[in-house]
């Protein structure tokens, strides 16, 4: 494990963004689905919404018409009760894959968002922090 002593240290996650075809149509499953609340943008565009977690760290969809990204990226959301998370998701008529258990005891499950992102939603992993 490489040491970025008197250097720097990533801290968190400030923000991941998403391409989308329908900006419209992924803001809607984001707060309907995922229930991500919609902040005001930062810049000027008409082309992007911001979203925020309630942890601070945003989702930013940009609309383009090569969405979405390819290979698949994505991101994983942590949830305090992924059988419940998981019960209403699949209640909206959204797929996802089935709940799956990793060896460190992290549960996990993903999904496509209304313009073909993968999102994945997990527990806290069991490994704790290891940095």
């Amino acid at each position: 494990m490489t040491s970025q002593a008197n250097s720097f240290r990533l801290t968190g996650i400030n923000h991941l963004t998403y391409t989308v075809q329908d900006k419209d149509r992924a803001l809607r499953f984001w707060e309907d689905v995922l229930g991500v609340e919609q902040i005001p943008s930062q810049v000027e565009s008409d082309h992007l919404y911001w979203l925020q977690l309630p942890s601070g760290a945003m989702v930013h969809l940009v609309e383009h018409a090569d969405a979405p990204s390819m290979p698949a990226h994505h991101g994983a959301f942590e949830v305090d009760d992924i059988e419940a998370a998981y019960a209403f998701i699949r209640s909206k008529g959204v797929e996802t894959t089935e709940l799956k258990t990793r060896d460190d005891g992290q549960r996990e499950f993903k999904l496509n968002d209304s313009e073909g992102n993968q999102v994945e939603i997990c527990t806290k992993s069991g490994f704790g922090v290891l940095v």
